[in-house]
């Protein structure tokens, strides 16, 4: 049965040329069956077979065929019902990749840069251990677990750079909640033994309040460890905000623009989100050597450096700038339209890649996703997809390392080699910026130019993360033990101890120490004490300048004379003096603030007496360590625009946002909300010197480092051993599209200007 029919080429194909006719190639669904003619001596096409259909797939492709002024309007920047002319320069992917990298940027700098690089300040502010600052970081993924499959899933066929402002605007209220126990938790009192308060020196009166708590105290150490609960729900409302970004914001630039740039862009995008970790971990060091109370108390007030233990930075500045910055990102994120002017066009030309064990035609629909009726058969759908699976348990792994690392890789740094906290982070920052940002854009790099289809992509990541895997080996780095007094050395002798740390002695025996601060001093017998008291300092001090500013020079320290006389029957004890000396001259003092005269006036002063400070070392393994981390950082993250654009490649089109939220609530629920609990339990389980706050277990002061190192390479080796199983299942259960058989890979027959060749579909119902 047939009736012929004619349509005008002219008026409806012939204006959009060769690249809309392939729409039809494999826009028709249903029962459409039309076969092929060539065109007649009057420019038209003849179909012998219901022709009148040919009109509801035109209205299916309505938006492809809406003339230049309709779709102008239709589709044009602005905010509400005001779209200016000049503002229409902004409507295109280049300035909405300009925003999406600036907003990353700022994600980076506040969520995983700053909020890393102070997390041992907030334990030392907050009295909290490792254990528990962990929690802050994880809470990051708390309540986005309830969010991103719902956003995934709603904003795939909604507005979705809207979406995304509202989560910017989110994502700053974050930032300034978390601010918020700075002002509300009072003065920091670090218990400074100044001229007036001698609390941590050896007291011989009965008055001394050594290991004693005021009910007054033991309240205020309550309150601060309560303010966790802030910092948690602060650092969740930076997930919920951070979720439409990465879920609907990859998608849209998807759809938006070339296959052929989308992993550039990608990899534009991730970078700056890692440049700004970088820009957040130097930029938080630099903001750590200003002092936390700076806009409370008299700065010349304060008696500590940053080179003290109980240095607390302005860990809170960082926060109140970041918060108010992403509420004027805001502003441009939600002036973009739905889509873009061009953008349907570009998925018509889209190839699939879609795994072909792993495709359903019901969902391959236009009308699918449309109603949340269809949502249990959109899961069910990606469930099936063995490559995606696996990839989305890679993406799991892969984000437990790094939120692990970021989390506590300048902790890291600083106990396993001695560093303060803001040189640390400022480390962890120079890696971070070509390691990172390089590593994303190489990766995204690579697949653009080589044109990398879905499994060369999985098999060049299973090689980055082999090469990652290798790097593990710094962990088992470390500079030489430090003597400290009762932890790993005896009081009288510089013999390592293997008993449990015991940091009374009976040179200290009556001076009522306390472990509740950590205070520590370096003896002129090249000993770490815990405190003076521990060192049996009386209250006599000198107050002395060296680079990183005054400090206390301690004198008639009882436990160091008995080290220096036990020391003086097995050594020479003006080598030794010369030694210390030496140190001191090139570490914490200046050269001209130490006589080295070893006569009897000055006995007392060089040699029975300490310095406030840890004792420096002249460790250079932080040479090799650096480099290396650098390495494994940069194999880790070539894999990340590379593995989101396998991802896109291995599901259905119209599936693209649900499979990136649905893999984010992978990475989330799997990855960096159990990596910096994971990692933060693993460090404390190797700690010696517990923090006593009036009876409460409060942060670790003291570490056993060859334990640490051990446990954190063992750690590593097993989550990069299993990232690289997943990939490697990836790629081994992948299996291309059936129609991709042609030599040049593609899924689809080339139209041409003469004919049109329609592939007939099966009806579903």
């Amino acid at each position: 049965m047939s009736n012929e029919g004619t349509l005008d080429l002219d008026e409806i194909f012939v204006k959009r040329s060769k690249e809309n006719l392939k729409i039809i190639n494999n826009g028709l669904s249903g029962d459409t069956h039309l076969l092929l003619h060539n065109e007649n001596n009057d420019g038209k096409i003849v179909f012998d077979d219901h022709a009148s259909d040919l009109n509801g797939y035109q209205n299916k492709y309505s938006g492809l065929e809406t003339d230049e002024s309709e779709e102008q309007e239709l589709l044009r920047y602005g905010w509400g019902k005001w779209h200016p002319r000049w503002c229409q320069i902004f409507n295109r992917i280049g300035w909405y990749v300009f925003w999406t990298c600036l907003f990353s940027f700022l994600q980076g700098f506040i969520v995983n840069g700053v909020l890393n690089a102070i997390i041992s300040t907030l334990e030392k502010r907050f009295e909290l251990p490792s254990s528990r600052s962990g929690l802050i970081a994880s809470s990051n993924d708390f309540l986005a677990f309830f969010f991103v499959l719902g956003i995934s899933y709603y904003g795939g066929r909604r507005n979705k750079p809207l979406l995304i402002g509202i989560g910017i605007i989110v994502l700053g209220l974050g930032s300034c909640l978390f601010s918020i126990p700075h002002f509300v938790a009072g003065v920091y009192n670090y218990k400074a033994s100044d001229l007036e308060d001698f609390e941590n020196v050896c007291h011989t009166r009965n008055e001394t309040r050594a290991d004693t708590c005021s009910i007054g105290e033991k309240v205020e150490t309550s309150r601060l460890s309560n303010f966790l609960y802030v910092f948690m729900l602060g650092n969740a409302l930076h997930g919920i905000g951070s979720t439409p970004m990465f879920t609907l914001g990859t998608t849209f630039i998807d759809e938006n623009s070339p296959a052929e740039m989308t992993p550039l862009y990608l990899g534009l995008m991730y970078a700056a989100a890692s440049i700004g970790v970088a820009a957040g971990y130097m930029g938080g060091g630099q903001l750590l050597n200003i002092y936390t109370d700076i806009d409370k108390v008299d700065i010349n007030s304060v008696t500590i450096t940053p080179s003290d233990p109980r240095w607390v930075g302005a860990w809170w500045i960082a926060f109140i700038v970041s918060g108010t910055l992403m509420f004027l990102i805001a502003i441009p994120m939600v002036a973009y339209p739905k889509r873009l002017p061009g953008s349907a066009k570009l998925q018509a030309e889209r190839k699939s890649e879609a795994c072909g064990n792993a495709t359903d035609s019901l969902v391959q629909s236009d009308k699918f996703g449309k109603s949340w009726r269809d949502f249990p058969k959109a899961i069910w759908n990606l469930v099936q997809n063995p490559t995606y699976i696996f990839l989305s348990f890679s993406v799991s792994t892969e984000g437990m390392l790094v939120s692990g690392i970021a989390t506590f890789g300048a902790k890291f740094l600083q106990e396993k080699f001695n560093l303060p906290a803001a040189l640390a982070s400022f480390v962890i920052g120079i890696i971070s910026v070509p390691g990172a940002g390089g590593g994303m854009l190489l990766g995204g790099y690579i697949v653009k130019r080589r044109r990398l289809k879905c499994v060369n992509i999985i098999r060049m990541n299973l090689l980055a993360d082999v090469i990652a895997l290798l790097c593990g080996c710094i962990f088992l780095l470390q500079c030489s033990t430090q003597s400290i007094a009762g932890v790993t050395t005896h009081y009288v002798t510089t013999s390592t101890r293997n008993e449990p740390s015991l940091l009374d002695h009976e040179c200290n025996v009556g001076c009522g120490c306390s472990s509740m601060i950590y205070e520590p001093v370096c003896g002129m017998d090249g000993v770490i004490y815990f405190t003076p008291c521990h060192a049996g300092c009386s209250k006599e001090f000198q107050i002395m300048e060296g680079p990183m500013g005054p400090f206390k020079m301690y004198k008639n320290c009882s436990c160091v004379v008995a080290s220096l006389q036990h020391i003086s029957n097995t050594t020479v004890h003006t080598e030794l003096e010369e030694d210390t000396i030496a140190t001191l001259s090139s570490g914490i003092l200046e050269p001209s603030t130490v006589e080295p005269t070893f006569n009897n006036t000055n006995l007392s002063m060089s040699t029975t007496g300490a310095f406030q400070g840890i004792c420096m070392s002249d460790c250079t393994l932080l040479y090799i360590v650096a480099p290396l981390l650098f390495i494994g950082m940069f194999m880790t993250f070539t894999t990340v625009s590379p593995t989101q654009t396998a991802t896109l490649r291995c599901v259905q089109g119209n599936q693209r946002a649900l499979a990136i939220g649905f893999q984010w609530l992978f990475l989330r629920l799997l990855g960096t909300t159990p990596g910096p609990l994971m990692l933060g339990n693993i460090i404390d389980s190797a700690c010696e010197v517990w923090q006593d706050a009036c009876g409460i277990k409060g942060s670790c002061w003291i570490y056993e480092k060859t334990d640490m190192g051990t446990r954190l390479f063992l750690w590593w080796c097993l989550v990069k051993g299993c990232s690289i199983l997943f990939y490697f299942l990836a790629q081994f259960f992948y299996k291309a599209p059936i129609e991709q058989n042609n030599e040049d890979g593609q899924n689809e027959l080339p139209a041409t200007e003469s004919a049109l060749v329609f592939c007939e579909q099966e009806s579903v119902i």
